[in-house]
């Protein structure tokens, strides 16, 4: 791991713990016990920074989720892997991280808007159409559709999360909108292996 990217993790650690907007690059050059120049060398700004951590945020997930989906097993089972793998990224993560990139860092949200409205959707279109073709998804369903429905409710479950009023948890929130997406969809056999197996998203091992 080569410098930028030990600050890269540094901060999304920082961030994910604290929120965005109290963090300076002061606090994260003493959390890594490194100058601040030395952040300085490889981020312009906090923003480039910000952008930087949006970025490799996505990648990592486009990266296990790809990895979940390459696997041999049936659509609900992937939709199973991939849930689990983003309960257990941001099972800790400060709802004022999400609040902060909306009202303070706009176009850097924008990062993450955009990959939820194409790569987020693109897979969720392909995960229906195969469960659709194994019996576990029903067959009156249009797959763009119900990708779409999908990617509004992760934006309302973001928007819950971002709210002053909120007291749930990611994990919790998460677990809920999964649940509701796969028994709108499964066909009886479908939700019978749901029901088996929907308990490993929250399984942190």
């Amino acid at each position: 791991m080569d410098e930028s990217q030990k600050i890269l993790m540094g901060a999304i650690e920082l961030f994910m713990r604290i929120g965005v907007k109290s963090v300076s690059m002061d606090d994260l050059a003493r959390e890594l016990g490194i100058s601040k120049k030395t952040i300085y060398k490889h981020f312009s700004d906090k923003k480039e920074l910000i952008a930087s951590v949006m970025k490799a945020e996505i990648a990592n997930d486009v990266k296990s989720c790809n990895e979940c989906y390459g696997s041999h097993e049936n659509a609900v089972q992937k939709m199973i892997n991939i849930s689990r793998h983003v309960s257990r990224q941001h099972k800790d993560i400060n709802p004022t991280v999400i609040y902060d990139l909306q009202k303070y860092y706009p176009a850097e949200w924008g990062l993450l808007d955009k990959h939820r409205t194409e790569f987020v959707q693109e897979l969720i279109t392909r995960n229906v159409q195969e469960g659709q073709a194994e019996g576990f998804y029903r067959d009156d369903l249009n797959p763009q559709t119900i990708s779409s429905m999908y990617a509004t409710l992760i934006q309302a479950m973001m928007q819950q999360l971002a709210s002053k009023d909120n007291t749930f948890k990611f994990k919790t929130l998460h677990l809920q909108m999964v649940s509701y997406h796969l028994n709108g969809i499964c066909t009886d056999a479908g939700r019978a292996y749901l029901q088996q197996h929907i308990t490993e998203i929250t399984n942190d091992q």
